[in-house]
């Protein structure tokens, strides 16, 4: 593998695709600026053997302005915009939060660049959120956008603004357009990290129900380390464009408890339906139930990625199967 001198920034390094970006770079020879919060979390960067690496230099920010000091004073070849307020249930109860730091912020970043560093190239870790729920069919970079909800009408704003920026102001500014991919580092509040933690804990013997919404919901689900590799090479095409990143086929929640038992070596079996579903052990102990309160109003519940734009240009493909890495997130736990 080739190594380079260059330097990239990334934004949200503390969180999954953030850390797992930082590795691969790394790998490559980057050094890397990473702004942080005063008391930021460490775990992904400790689980990756990262957090004292002398590749990275950590710089606190508070607000926004800090970025163009942070701009001005460094030489930055790359510039990776992952940070963003990423849950999609909660964005219902925080839309003006999620739109603050989702859209405002990103447009603040290509503005920066654009005054002092025009050479830099943008990445912006964009969401399948922006399409509409109701498209059955494989979504490409021209299907029509109509988010359902806050997170995704932010996600889109931004997007659109990074275009703007690239075919307007001239600035080499990409998005990959994102389907749901998970990893070990997954936070909590996710349902596949809920799903494959809380199966772990039942195992075990703890006395633990694993409440889930609707587990006939069906996304298009990817192993993040598969994608971070190509966030790279997204930024080393000739002309900056927008991609999509998705394995290409759906999965339910309820696929994705039966592999995490699986995993395990632990059988259930399913019982009733709607909201009355439950699976049972052998010993006939409930150890999946139905929540109504976990349903998502206007769930995307069965998008689906068309990536032939990034297999033709980025060479994407060879991602690690569903089966693969669910069992991965559950025995890592």
């Amino acid at each position: 593998m080739d190594k380079t001198n260059k330097t990239a920034l990334i934004t949200g390094i503390t969180g999954q695709d953030g850390s797992l970006l930082a590795q691969y770079l790394i790998s490559r020879g980057y050094k890397i600026i990473a702004p942080v919060r005063k008391n930021f979390n460490q775990s992904r960067l400790q689980v990756l053997g990262l957090l004292h690496s002398p590749a990275i230099t950590y710089l606190i920010y508070q607000r926004w302005c800090d970025f163009k000091k942070i701009i001005q004073q460094n030489i930055i070849h790359e510039f990776y915009h992952l940070a963003a307020m990423s849950h999609v249930g909660k964005s219902h109860s925080e839309a003006t939060n999620v739109l603050d730091v989702n859209s405002l912020w990103t447009t603040e970043m290509l503005a920066f660049l654009e005054c002092d560093s025009p050479q830099t190239r943008f990445f912006f870790a964009s969401s399948c959120e922006i399409f509409s729920a109701d498209n059955q069919q494989a979504i490409d970079e021209s299907a029509c956008t109509n988010p359902s909800n806050p997170y995704g009408i932010s996600k889109l704003a931004a997007t659109n603004m990074v275009r703007y920026f690239r075919e307007v102001k001239g600035l080499f500014a990409s998005s990959a357009i994102l389907f749901n991919h998970e990893s070990e580092l997954r936070d909590d509040s996710f349902v596949s990290k809920k799903i494959t933690k809380t199966v772990a804990k039942i195992v075990k013997g703890l006395p633990v129900v694993l409440s889930l919404g609707n587990i006939e919901s069906q996304k298009d689900w990817s192993y993040a380390p598969d994608f971070v590799t190509y966030f790279h090479k997204i930024l080393h095409q000739k002309h900056a464009a927008d991609f999509i990143l998705a394995s290409g086929k759906r999965h339910s929640v309820k696929d994705m408890v039966n592999c995490a038992f699986s995993a395990l070596k632990y059988p259930i079996t399913w019982h009733d339906s709607g909201l009355d579903c439950v699976a049972k052990n052998k010993q006939g102990k409930i150890v999946v139930q139905i929540n109504p309160a976990y349903f998502r109003p206007l769930d995307n519940r069965f998008l689906i990625g068309d990536t032939k734009k990034a297999q033709q240009q980025l060479g994407f493909g060879k991602l690690t199967s569903f089966s693969d890495w669910v069992t991965k997130m559950t025995l890592f736990e």
